[in-house]
């Protein structure tokens, strides 16, 4: 049996709690530390740098902590120490998993900002990584007309593959919907000066994000943010799949038949 703490008050943290509660092992689940000494602590997964800054001086050797994008230098200061991190998106098929419910969430905000159904309208999605390459699928299975804006010639190439359109730079004017799927600024006011007054961009890099939304304040653009889509749309699926990953580090600390 293994001692769990868990941080974040989030649908998904709640979630693996019950799941480790009903795989018997003993969890403190909280907002904040609480001194017991663990086998393993888990950090939200949006907000795993603010938290990891808050306890990092409180963890002791042999512990392991889960989360996303730990800040690199303080933890491989930490790691000298004999503490173990477990990063959620690198384990093995955890990407992909996590791209299909940040997908499915993107297309659940699309349509609760704007006026229009997604079949037949034009959208765009920028990125044609792993998010944007199963966004793009759903999205083309609803009937929308896809086009794609990657700057990776073997990506663009799969693109048409399956039919989409590339993205011409001048051609912002003529989509509906928008989504960035990039983790870097791709819509300045350039980009934004071309777009539809009525358009729906769905931002879902990581803050600050890739929008200019000062300019987007400024001009009345309906631009919004979505970071943590899995934890806020599929927070039951969301916690399954990390729980799987801490199933597999921790095979001999929680000492039951996973089945």
């Amino acid at each position: 049996m293994g001692r769990f703490l868990i941080l974040g008050k989030e649908e998904r943290q709640k979630y693996l709690f019950q799941m480790l509660c009903d795989r018997g092992q003993t969890v403190t689940y909280c907002d904040s530390w609480l001194d017991g000494g663990y086998d393993a602590v888990l950090l939200p997964v949006a907000k795993t740098a603010a938290y990891f800054q808050q306890i990092a001086d409180r963890l002791q050797a042999g512990e392991y902590v889960f989360g996303c994008n730990f800040p690199a230098e303080l933890a491989e200061y930490k790691r000298k120490q004999g503490i173990f991190f477990i990063d959620y998106m690198k384990e093995e098929g955890a990407a992909y998993e996590n791209a299909v419910a940040t997908a499915e969430g993107a297309i659940v905000e699309a349509m609760l900002a704007g006026k229009e159904v997604l079949f037949g309208q034009k959208t765009l999605v920028i990125g044609y990584g792993r998010c944007g390459q199963i966004l793009a699928r759903r999205l083309q299975a609803l009937g929308a007309q896809v086009a794609i804006l990657e700057k990776d010639q073997e990506k663009r190439g799969m693109g048409q593959a399956y039919g989409y359109n590339i993205h011409r730079p001048a051609g912002y004017g003529a989509y509906a919907y928008i989504f960035n799927t990039a983790p870097q600024r791709v819509l300045g006011a350039d980009q934004l000066a071309q777009v539809r007054q009525d358009v729906v961009i769905i931002d879902l890099a990581s803050q600050p994000g890739g929008v200019d939304y000062n300019y987007c304040r400024q001009n009345n653009i309906n631009a919004r943010l979505c970071g943590g889509m899995p934890a806020k749309y599929a927070p039951k699926s969301a916690a399954a799949l990390l729980m799987k990953i801490i199933e597999s580090n921790l095979k001999e600390v929680m000492s039951y038949d996973a089945g």
